[in-house]
């Protein structure tokens, strides 16, 4: 796993002006470009297969603007940042572009896969089942979790730092904003670390096992909310006693007022199911099934 401080002097190369406003000004890539290269780089960076990562132009888009499949790969944070200011040669990043890394591996450090048309998540000791916004703080969405294509998992998360800077933007695999210099990303193709500073978990995410296990520390409006472990804190407070340990949601999430130091479950659609079972195995089956009576059809 590559530490970002081996990448300080690259990460910290100021673009030129022009070519910073070009990025900002610049339109997002058209959805089917999108599609055709998370088909092609098997939902994970070219280089080192992370499955949260950012659409790169081979041809910078500053000396030309274009969106052309064959001119462009998935490639994460870090590598991005490599290839952006100098580091990987043109010839370097077609080679990495023709033999990424999910191809070579058979995805074993790639996409997040689950292998289920569902999402089950265990945070806090509660389990959640649906798909959508699982956890919303002071009204703002800060994790949502829905199986993609294929088997893999599409998450979206917000995380900010304790002073209320935003670290990580990252909707559905792409990450949208936040500064690589000061965030880390581990992967394996049913797990997720992402570190906000050397040391410090902000979400561990692991999918090897049914159901998944969320553990992660979001800052919100100053305060903290603790997923780790049994009990939902925040600020230290378990904001969650009325939420017993021994109960499934379907189609359902958490919402947390951190002023008043509140956790309430609220539906993601219309309705949703509580599930009481004893059997932790009994539960998860139980709150699948229900949220396959909850869940949208298909058309």
């Amino acid at each position: 796993m590559r530490s970002p401080t081996t990448l300080q002097n690259v990460l910290h190369t100021p673009l030129k002006r022009s070519e910073r406003e070009v990025l900002e000004n610049r339109p997002k890539p058209p959805v089917d470009v999108k599609r055709k290269l998370r088909q092609h780089a098997r939902f994970g960076c070219c280089r080192c297969g992370i499955p949260i990562y950012q659409y790169h132009h081979i041809i910078p888009y500053s000396r030309e603007q274009h969106f052309r499949v064959e001119d462009m790969m998935l490639l994460c944070p870090l590598c991005h940042d490599m290839a952006s200011k100098g580091a990987l040669s043109e010839a370097q990043q077609r080679e990495i572009q023709a033999n990424h890394f999910n191809s070579r591996r058979g995805l074993t450090g790639g996409m997040l896969h689950v292998n289920q048309e569902y999402c089950a998540v265990l945070a806090g000791g509660v389990l959640l089942a649906g798909e959508g916004p699982l956890l919303i703080a002071n009204e703002e969405p800060l994790l949502s979790l829905s199986p993609g294509n294929d088997g893999h998992l599409r998450l979206s998360a917000t995380l900010y730092d304790r002073l209320g800077n935003l670290i990580a933007l990252i909707d559905d695999n792409e990450r949208v904003s936040g500064d690589a210099a000061i965030w880390d990303l581990e992967a394996e193709h049913r797990k997720l670390v992402v570190r906000s500073a050397a040391n410090q978990v902000a979400m561990h995410l692991s999918a090897k096992g049914e159901p998944a296990h969320l553990r992660a520390k979001f800052w919100h409006s100053g305060s903290l909310i603790d997923l780790r472990g049994v009990g939902i804190r925040v600020d230290g407070v378990n904001a969650g006693q009325e939420i017993s340990q021994g109960l499934a949601f379907a189609g359902m999430m958490l919402k947390v007022n951190t002023l008043d130091q509140v956790v309430e479950i609220d539906s993601q659609l219309k309705s949703g199911f509580l599930i009481s079972e004893y059997d932790p195995d009994v539960r998860l089956r139980k709150a699948i099934a229900a949220w396959q009576k909850l869940k949208p059809k298909s058309t």
